[in-house]
């Protein structure tokens, strides 16, 4: 069993008791009155620029604990002081040490669109994703079929939500849903088996994408040689974690990365 499989029948499990706990029903009733979602993909659309989506992580499966004195809260205050365009909240528990209820907490305290990082594999984690204040929700195509991703895709959009749809090798073209206004194409730079990470993979799969979408470059951007190279093959931007986690000035960091693409041709 890979990591990923672990990870995958462990959500299985966990879904089945929170839905014993809380009905989806709940969560259906309750996002009736919320205020509106904010969207990523329109700002995506409005020019050819780069953009960074940054992410809040406490620990990974490869990497272990990434940042010891974690807060969740400063962490997206310093993003909003980098003047990140979005920012990627990791909420699962068992293996990234991640908590919904930060969803929940950062949307109280920051206006940039929130993406919510899981394992989604089933609807009810998608209005549970919208109750606690995500924007946009991660699914993996690795993990889905292409009619649960078109299933859960429609729903996203029901909702007001937009996905992020994230493919990691050239099996996954097929999935990409043809209604596509609310989607998000990324492209996972770490192996979903391995979880080697390989910015090659970003620039093998690239070509193969359907023109029109707007594409983010996934794990592994290290560099602000690493965004100058992406913008140039037309990448929209990039969702980076580990190494903003890890700075000791976020904003700093990106200020270098965005220097790459003031400097690129």
């Amino acid at each position: 069993m890979t990591i990923l499989d672990e990870i995958i029948t462990h959500k299985r499990s966990e879904l089945e008791a929170l839905k014993s706990h809380i009905p989806v029903e709940f969560y259906q009733n309750a996002i009736v009155n919320l205020p509106r979602t904010k969207s990523l993909r329109r700002k995506l659309d409005m020019s050819r620029d780069f953009y960074f989506i940054c992410e809040i992580k406490k620990a990974s499966p490869s990497q272990g604990i990434i940042q010891a004195n974690f807060d969740p809260i400063k962490q997206a205050q310093q993003y909003v002081e980098a003047k990140a365009d979005a920012i990627s909240i990791l909420t699962d528990e068992k293996y990234f040490l991640g908590k919904l209820d930060y969803l929940k907490e950062i949307r109280k305290t920051v206006d940039l669109p929130l993406l919510r990082k899981d394992f989604i594999i089933d609807p009810y984690q998608i209005y549970e994703s919208r109750y606690h204040g995500a924007d946009l929700i991660l699914l993996i195509a690795r993990v889905l079929t292409k009619k649960q991703i078109l299933e859960f895709s429609n729903l996203a959009a029901a909702l007001k939500m937009e996905v992020l749809l994230e493919l990691a090798d050239a099996n996954d073209l097929d999935k990409i849903p043809a209604a596509d206004q609310h989607i998000i194409l990324g492209i996972n730079n770490r192996n979903l088996l391995t979880f080697n990470v390989s910015l090659e993979n970003s620039l093998r799969l690239k070509p193969l994408l359907p023109e029109g979408l707007p594409v983010i470059s996934e794990s592994g951007i290290l560099t602000a040689m690493d965004c100058k190279l992406l913008y140039e093959i037309g990448f929209a931007g990039a969702l980076i974690g580990e190494s903003l986690m890890r700075a000791a000035s976020p904003k700093a960091l990106l200020d270098e990365f965005r220097k790459g693409i003031t400097n690129a041709g």
